[in-house]
């Protein structure tokens, strides 16, 4: 087969693991004509991203049921996160009331806002809040019980204090989506903190990088019917977009 660009080879990489359920390196290096230092390297970002995990001598499908601590994502394809916030900002009412979910994304989004005056801005993260307390917005942070993996507040207090508000829009985010009929994540206590703020929002957007139709999560928050947009960037793959723009619609950065 012919060289392909780094980001192309990882996105087949992606794909023949998830059709395989693993790889060993000197087969990925024949299969792509490249070095084993080479496939390391890609195997290496790849684990990083959340898309697959290594084992002794290749990699396997990603447990994508454990959750990944905040830190860790955060600094994963920021300049694709940065681009579907700003396309999400193209869908805020002038002066509207945003929710903004907990996640690594949220604060690319969090830190577009807090150039931005004159919305009131509510959110269950924790270091969203660090970002937002630099703009000329009115920030509410919920109350609730601390999650360490994603920085944000959870449980009763949280849940009760959303059923007694009501926004503009919220956005969203999803720690993978195949094999699911909707965005999922991996934790069942931050299902229901968006299940919670959904029936509250006149707009529900999420927002995601294509990664995450490889990427198989615990528990389904809500089905993509009940998602007014999806944005994600243009390498979400064609099968993927065909039947997710049936049921939402999918705006492609």
């Amino acid at each position: 087969m012919g060289k392909l660009l780094a980001k192309e080879r990882q996105k087949e990489i992606v794909e023949y693991i998830n059709s395989t359920g693993s790889a060993k390196i000197g087969d990925l290096a024949d299969k792509f004509e490249v070095t084993k230092e080479t496939i390391r390297r890609d195997l290496t970002h790849l684990q990083e991203i959340g898309a697959i995990e290594r084992s002794h001598g290749g990699a396997t499908l990603v447990s994508s049921f454990r959750p990944i601590p905040i830190e860790t994502r955060v600094s994963e394809n920021s300049s694709i996160k940065y681009a579907l916030c700003e396309k999400g900002l193209e869908l805020i009412p002038e002066q509207g009331v945003i929710y903004l979910d907990a996640g690594s994304t949220m604060q690319c989004m969090a830190q577009l806002l807090s150039q931005k005056s004159g919305y009131t801005i509510v959110t269950n993260s924790i270091n969203t809040t660090y970002h937002l307390n630099n703009g000329n917005n009115v920030t509410i942070l919920t109350g609730g019980q601390l999650n360490p993996n994603n920085m944000s507040t959870e449980g009763f207090q949280t849940t009760n204090f959303i059923n007694t508000i009501k926004v503009d829009i919220s956005f969203l985010g999803t720690s993978g989506f195949e094999q699911h009929n909707g965005p999922a994540v991996s934790e069942f206590t931050d299902a229901q903190i968006k299940q919670a703020i959904i029936p509250q929002s006149k707009i529900i957007v999420v927002i995601s990088d294509s990664s995450k139709a490889h990427i198989c999560s615990l528990v389904q928050y809500a089905n993509w019917k009940d998602i007014d947009y999806f944005i994600t960037d243009k390498d979400l793959p064609s099968a993927a977009y065909k039947t997710l723009s049936e049921l939402t619609e999918v705006i492609l950065v």
